[in-house]
């Protein structure tokens, strides 16, 4: 088969996909917006402002919570019927050579979700929305794609091997399972088959061609990677070299930077849009091909112009290079030199020295960080010492809690050869050389604790320079209500509402829910946010070019290093790094 009959279905189906995907996703918008809106009616009425990692108990004890969880479950259903029923529907009349209209395939859309009142449909929905966002695999709804395993627990996967091959095992295990019941939606979205056939006959089909099938998907997602490299190449490799190779005014060369940068992005983002839609396409091709009796071919329609798409297109030029010429007047202003974002060292010192000791804080002041961070529990005794897990098993090979040890207990044992300090200790290393986030943690964590912290900070006379943070909402809300004058900081791994409206002066967020929005959500409200646990290099470059007022780091001499470089660099540097950290968001 020629090159040109096999791109013909996704050459063809471009301007239709991005009609579709541009009409839907604003249905879409609209729609979570409204309900969005009325969800933050009932929070109000429920006396709270968001639910979130420390706080959602309330959503399963009161009225208001009931009818939160029945408008999210009918959003996600409204997800799943435009985005994948409605989407293989259009997809599918393209290719049987019926003009596909985006009402049809809607209303198909929604009238198909009957089919998923069964087991087997309730697991496609689960898979959409849940287990393919946080394992990465397959197909889901744009709702819910931001859904990862939070670093803190991938940290704790992948510190032991046996859970780390136990994920990978997973990972297999849905791979297979999606390859094999890959054609069961097309089953019953064109051809009405009920989801136990459906199921069935998408079995027999991949295992009947099976060295086909693996070829086709994998060929398909070499040409998807080969298509990227080539935007990357032609629309900002290959242009920057020219341009940054010819001898030019700054100001002009800043505008061809930034001009051929943005194209380059808008290109990348065009494709990742488009990638769910061509395979899509590439899977309802090999549908038709195996379970038609006779050969199937696609036939390619007369192709028309497009007037609508090339006129977007100059539009879209045109918006570039306004966009270009603003920056070359206002560079230093949009790709500020300056990195402003601070180093906080997690753990006391991060990888640099034993965590949680005293010896992690000196080497924190010893780097510059701005801050360092610490776990706190309460000894058998009444005392607060410095640990971060239930146990003292993996940093002291002694399995006992904190709780069941006696101060002068926890003294004797040693940190890689370091002494478990008290928070008395710690707050004295801290005293007029860095700031200290003091996270009240584990069972402990109480308002017996919240208290006695209060009072041994107070003692010390370092109320400025520290800030009491946690996971659990009760805890820090209790020290806002009975002690305004602590600074306070709540750390948050998920979040549905105004975060940004609850009463405290920090807010710690996780990586994939620390985006430009809420980051200035945060900021109109007059307070700080931090970003935990960043010690990948690349995401370590993003965050520190980011709006964040902190990050919270293991790798605290990689990141002041990477801070003195990104306020070295060229200004081709900042747009291209500035650039890079897009394809991140």
């Amino acid at each position: 088969m020629k090159l040109r009959q096999i791109i013909a279905p996704y050459n063809q189906a471009v301007p239709k996909l991005i009609f579709f995907n541009i009409v839907t996703s604003l249905l879409l918008v609209l729609c979570t917006k409204g309900l969005g809106a009325l969800s933050d009616l009932l929070l109000d009425s429920a006396g709270k402002v968001s639910v979130s990692s420390g706080d959602y108990a309330f959503v399963f004890t009161s009225w208001q919570g009931y009818v939160l969880i029945f408008l999210v479950l009918n959003l996600v259903l409204l997800y799943v019927a435009v985005e994948v029923n409605a989407l293989i529907v259009f997809c599918g009349d393209m290719l049987d050579g019926r003009k596909p209209t985006l009402r049809r395939s809607v209303l198909e859309g929604f009238k198909a979700m009957r089919h998923y009142a069964c087991p087997r449909g309730l697991i496609v929905i689960i898979y959409a929305t849940l287990i393919s966002p946080l394992l990465g695999l397959g197909f889901s709804i744009s709702l819910t794609q931001s859904f990862y395993i939070p670093n803190f627990i991938r940290s704790v996967i992948d510190a032991n091997p046996l859970t780390r091959y136990a994920l990978v095992a997973l990972l297999l295990v849905f791979l297979a399972i999606l390859l094999l019941y890959c054609f069961l939606l097309p089953g019953v979205l064109l051809d009405g088959k009920s989801m136990k056939q459906a199921s069935k006959d998408s079995r027999i089909l991949v295992l009947k061609n099976l060295k086909s099938f693996l070829f086709n998907i994998l060929s398909f997602i070499l040409g998807m990677v080969i298509c990227y490299i080539l935007a990357l190449v032609v629309f900002i490799f290959l242009p920057l070299l020219i341009v940054n190779n010819i001898p030019m005014d700054e100001q002009l060369n800043v505008f061809f930077n930034v001009f051929f940068s943005d194209l380059g992005a808008i290109a990348f983002v065009v494709l990742q849009f488009l990638f769910s839609s061509f395979m899509i396409i590439k899977l309802l091709i090999m549908y038709r091909r195996y379970s038609s009796e006779e050969q199937w071919s696609y036939y390619p329609r007369v192709r028309k112009h497009h007037p609508v798409i090339i006129l977007i297109s100059v539009f879209l030029v045109l918006l570039l290079a306004a966009h270009a010429l603003i920056t070359s007047f206002m560079f230093d202003e949009l790709y500020p030199p300056e990195i402003t974002t601070g180093v906080v060292a997690h753990r006391a010192g991060g990888v640099e020295a034993p965590e949680n000791t005293v010896k992690g804080i000196e080497a924190a002041i010893a780097l510059g960080a701005d801050g360092a961070e610490i776990d706190i529990q309460r000894t058998k005794d009444g005392y607060y010492i410095v640990n971060h897990d239930d146990t003292f098993n993996r940093v002291a090979g002694v399995n006992s809690k904190p709780s069941d040890m006696t101060l002068a207990e926890i003294k004797s044992l040693r940190v890689a050869g370091e002494q478990i300090p008290t928070l008395e200790e710690t707050l004295e290393a801290c005293r007029d050389n860095i700031m200290l986030f003091v996270e009240l943690k584990g069972k402990t964590a109480d308002l017996q604790m919240a208290d006695d912290a209060v009072r041994i900070i107070k003692e010390m006379g370092m109320e400025g320079q520290t800030v009491l943070i946690s996971l659990k909402f009760n805890v820090l809300d209790y020290i806002e209500r009975n002690y305004p004058e602590m600074q306070t900081g709540y750390l948050a791994f998920f979040s549905f509402g105004k975060l940004e409206k609850m009463p405290f002066d920090y807010f710690a967020v996780e990586e994939e829910i620390a985006t430009d929005e809420a980051i200035e959500a945060i900021h109109e409200q007059n307070k700080k946010v931090m970003v935990w646990t960043v010690n990948n290099g690349s995401e370590i470059t993003r965050f520190l070019q980011s709006e964040a007022d902190a990050i919270i780091t293991d790798q605290v001499r990689l990141s002041e290093e990477q801070t003195e470089t990104l306020e070295n660099r060229t200004p081709v540097e900042r747009i291209v790094d500035r650039t890079i950290s897009m394809f991140f968001e």
